[in-house]
């Protein structure tokens, strides 16, 4: 479900961005670019952390930006970003994230497994450092595939 939802496509590597609310547009663009979301949604999810803090911080290094189905989006889907120096989404540390995953959900259960591999996957002892590390699309599929299958 997980490789399904992130195809090569989706899966996108940079070096910086300007701030947390770039990074989001940035990682969101994919799913922009192929009718999976509108542009709706994006400032949807801008406006949750701003109005909700940084609560998309999901584990170390790892955001996961996301909003209602109705704010915008067209048909489950789900975009990776990998920013190199990473970027912050407050003025804590531990709200400092090198990867940006994007859930375009659009219903209240479709996601689920994927959120449920998405889980295991960034749980895994193992499995997180390798993530951390990956720098090309074939890196990230990988893992996917060996974790999440």
């Amino acid at each position: 479900m997980l490789n399904d939802l992130l195809p090569p496509s989706h899966i996108q590597f940079v070096d910086n961005v300007s701030d947390w609310k770039h990074a989001i547009e940035v990682a969101a663009q994919p799913l922009l670019n192929n009718d999976y979301i509108t542009g709706e949604y994006i400032e949807a999810m801008v406006r949750n952390v701003i109005e909700m803090g940084p609560y998309i911080v999901i584990a170390p290094g790892i955001a996961l930006p996301h909003a209602r189905p109705e704010q915008g989006v067209k048909r489950l889907g789900m975009s990776f970003l990998k920013i190199q120096n990473g970027c912050s989404f407050s003025e804590r540390q531990e709200h400092k994230v090198h990867i940006v995953i994007v859930l375009a959900a659009s219903d209240d259960h479709s996601h689920l497994k994927a959120l449920s591999e998405l889980a295991q996957l960034l749980g895994n002892k193992d499995a997180l450092p390798l993530l951390l590390k990956a720098d090309n699309e074939k890196q990230v599929g990988a893992l996917l595939e060996a974790y999440c299958s």
